[in-house]
């Protein structure tokens, strides 16, 4: 499978996910960092799946899988240990609209969660196209440790000055100056 990199907006998106088990809880944990908008749909939890769920104020409706949940859904993240309750919301949802990811099945998959790092408005993404997960994360592990402390209060006076200046060249080209200096001050 080819994966384009991309940024999705997930504001007024409806995402849903099938499941309360460890991998549910870690899609879980990747997704509350950009929406908590999201339904869990699970028979049961884990309690660190509750700690999560309480901490974001997540919706969850303890009860097994109904297509109903995912009406007027925009994402879907599947993460059940029963391989054919998969193959079944799979049928269910590919002629839908809807974005799916299946923690099983790649072949079902439209998009696929990369390991990253989010550091305010800096948002670093990692990944292996799935053919191996466990070096994505080190790498990640690796990466995180070069970003410098400041970064954030860099990322803010960019964003002022960008929004400051009227578009076209003369901005682009400050803005590329301001960060080439900035990167070259790390390397000293």
């Amino acid at each position: 499978m080819s994966y384009l990199p991309i940024f999705l907006n997930l504001k007024d998106k409806k995402i849903v996910v099938i499941g309360g088990g460890e991998v549910a809880h870690r899609k879980i944990l990747s997704l509350v960092k950009f929406s908590k908008e999201i339904l869990i749909v699970a028979p049961q939890i884990k309690p660190e799946l509750k700690n999560t769920i309480n901490k974001y104020n997540l919706t969850y409706l303890q009860d097994g899988y109904n297509k109903k949940y995912i009406l007027k859904t925009d994402i879907l993240i599947v993460a059940v240990d029963d391989l054919q309750l998969q193959e079944t919301i799979y049928k269910e949802t590919k002629d839908k609209n809807i974005m799916c990811n299946f923690s099983d099945f790649e072949e079902y998959c439209d998009f696929i969660l990369p390991s990253y790092i989010k550091r305010d408005d800096l948002v670093v993404c990692v990944s292996t196209m799935g053919s191996a997960p466990a070096f994505a994360k080190e790498f990640k592990s690796y990466i995180q440790k070069l970003i410098p402390n400041d970064i954030d209060y860099f990322l803010k006076q960019m964003k002022e000055l960008r929004s400051s200046l009227p578009k076209g060249k003369k901005r682009m080209d400050l803005l590329r100056k301001k960060a080439q200096n900035y990167i070259s001050n790390l390397k000293n």
